[in-house]
């Protein structure tokens, strides 16, 4: 089934609108012809293990991510808009802008495979199912995964917990 939104822009898409079917229609164009360049010069490793059009697919959406990925997002970006993100204020907006690059950090010490499935799940809002067949297992390893991944960013970012008696204020030694 469709998210809302995606059920939206295939509305629109059908009605004519073309910025719906694909966005930016020049990067559009530039991520097709990308992806039938890199499959020409990977055709030679193409063992048929799979079918043709799962492994152009894996073609299609590693250069998606690669294109994502070359994408620098403006300086003053703002991570505290949309769902979630209730508090406003400057302090708010400067401590989650610090959290996301913490975050993105911390994703740099875990494997390839795990920050991907990582980034297909909570970036680009694949199912698990989805997941699972672009990388040829199962539902499970995925889900698997992913608990690894936001259990190691958790203990990164735990913090203990301080404890004071009523009526006394920190002191710095007091503070881990």
């Amino acid at each position: 089934m469709a998210a809302p939104a995606e059920t939206e822009l295939i509305a629109r898409a059908k009605r004519g609108d073309v910025d719906a079917f694909c966005g930016n229609h020049h990067d559009a164009e530039d991520l097709a012809q990308e992806v039938f360049l890199n499959a020409y010069r990977a055709i030679d490793r193409f063992r048929g293990d799979s079918s043709f059009h799962t492994w152009l697919r894996r073609i299609m959406v590693n250069s998606f991510l690669s294109h994502k990925r070359r994408k620098v997002l403006p300086q003053s970006a703002d991570v505290t808009e949309g769902p979630g993100f209730a508090i406003s204020g400057s302090d708010r907006t400067a401590f989650n802008n610090v959290m996301v690059q913490q975050i993105l950090q911390r994703l740099d010490e875990v494997s390839e495979r795990q920050r991907l499935i990582f980034v297909m799940k909570h970036q680009e809002g694949l199912t698990c199912e989805e997941i699972a067949d672009y990388f040829g297992t199962s539902v499970g390893t995925v889900k698997k995964t992913l608990f690894r991944v936001v259990e190691k960013l958790r203990q990164e970012f735990c913090a203990p917990e301080i404890r004071l008696s009523e009526g006394s204020n920190a002191r710095l030694p007091e503070i881990p």
